[in-house]
């Protein structure tokens, strides 16, 4: 039954299955909402062609509709049924493994998303989130659902809305971490997971670096005397550190704990699924700069000073674009530092796979992941052949 007695804000009714038996009643949820005008009262395909996605939905409330009748059927031949309510056929109904799935999609994309970090992290899968909505027309995805067909109708869907390759591939990044997250926790079995032959398609995107004699510039600007001198400092610094530390991620500087010599840390963006520690020794340079900003907790006093990362992000990038403008990169941001260390690192001729692990990349083969013990000193002779070059033209 379509339930029409309150619509969602695009104006679709609740789809609903309803069971009546010995003269009582219940409704069980689908999830899935549908106009009015597309409700067609066939169980076995409830919407019409013309609506939105109509193939996904007919096929998921038909699976749905059957177990519901299956079950009815073996409780009559059981003799159980004369004597159940309507409420007492949903119950069993649920209680069945095949039908009743604990993790779902939906629920492990809320619970990844709201163990996220950053808001940013949030808005990102929020929006993937809306937009699989959207797509399937229910609330509630299943796993089983999101297979190779699925993800290319939902790419076409995409593409037909006109949302871009760059916004669809963090989708599709999105999804699949979710995957992976899951997998990786037992909930889903691997043999499940779509993206074996689904290739996420990438814009292409020209990479920026700071050329070295801005590097160099950056180094030497003094802001003695200069309106907001505490801020330029704060900005240029955390950049030079993000930059000294192979290129680690913002959030990952932000919130490293105290420690002496060394880093060591998992990258934010992929502890979930690829959760390798990076470990990272100080050189000259970077003890210097975090005697400047030390923390207690924390490695640098920033985390301390400041309400969340998002806050500090904030600060800093609108200082750091005055900075650039002072050296002639007026559109320079904090990933710079990132994208800078891996082409000087190229440039110099450090081996692709060092880079890739300072970088904190996922290993790419059986070998690295399960038998080989990185020597990361190899990171840390690279790291210091990067900055004499950078910095001294060495």
């Amino acid at each position: 039954i379509l339930d029409k007695r309150r619509a969602n804000e695009q104006g679709k009714y609740p789809l609903r299955l309803r069971i009546t038996h010995n003269n009582t009643n219940t409704m069980i949820s689908t999830d899935v909402f549908v106009a009015e005008s597309a409700f067609t009262g066939n169980p076995e395909a409830p919407t019409s062609r013309s609506f939105a996605n109509s193939k996904q939905i007919n096929s998921f409330v038909k699976d749905m509709y059957y177990t519901f009748l299956n079950a009815i059927n073996d409780l009559d031949k059981s003799g159980k049924l004369r004597a159940m309510s309507a409420v007492d056929i949903k119950n069993y109904v649920d209680s069945l493994k095949e039908y009743h799935t604990e993790y779902t999609y939906s629920s492990v994309m809320q619970e990844y998303m709201q163990n996220s970090r950053t808001e940013k992290t949030k808005s990102t899968f929020d929006y993937t989130t809306k937009k699989l909505t959207q797509f399937c027309g229910k609330e509630k995805i299943f796993f089983e659902e999101i297979n190779f067909k699925f993800l290319c109708d939902f790419e076409r869907w995409m593409e037909n809305q006109g949302i871009s390759m760059s916004s669809r591939g963090v989708v599709f990044r999105n999804i699949r971490t979710v995957f992976n997250y899951a997998i990786n926790n037992d909930w889903v079995n691997a043999s499940q997971y779509p993206f074996r032959n689904f290739k996420i398609k990438q814009a292409h995107k020209e990479k920026v670096f700071l050329p070295e004699d801005k590097m160099r510039a950056l180094l030497s600007l003094n802001f003695a005397g200069m309106q907001g001198e505490e801020g330029l400092t704060t900005a240029r610094d955390f950049f030079l550190l993000s930059f000294m530390f192979c290129g680690i991620n913002p959030i990952d500087l932000y919130n490293l704990p105290s420690s002496e010599k060394k880093i060591s840390f998992v990258r934010t963006k992929v502890r979930f699924h690829e959760p390798q520690p990076i470990h990272i020794h100080f050189q000259p340079e970077t003890e210097y700069l975090i005697n400047e900003h030390k923390g207690n907790a924390y490695l640098l006093n920033f985390a301390e000073r400041y309400a969340s990362f998002d806050s500090f992000y904030h600060f800093v990038k609108h200082r750091l674009k005055a900075i650039g403008a002072m050296i002639g990169c007026p559109d320079i941001t904090l990933y710079w530092a990132r994208y800078s260390w891996a082409t000087y690192a190229s440039k110099i001729d450090i081996p692709d796979s060092t880079i890739s692990k300072a970088l904190g990349h996922a290993e790419s083969s059986l070998a690295e992941k399960k038998y080989i013990s990185f020597d990361w000193e190899k990171v840390d002779n690279a790291n210091r052949k990067v900055i004499d070059y950078a910095l001294y033209r060495k």
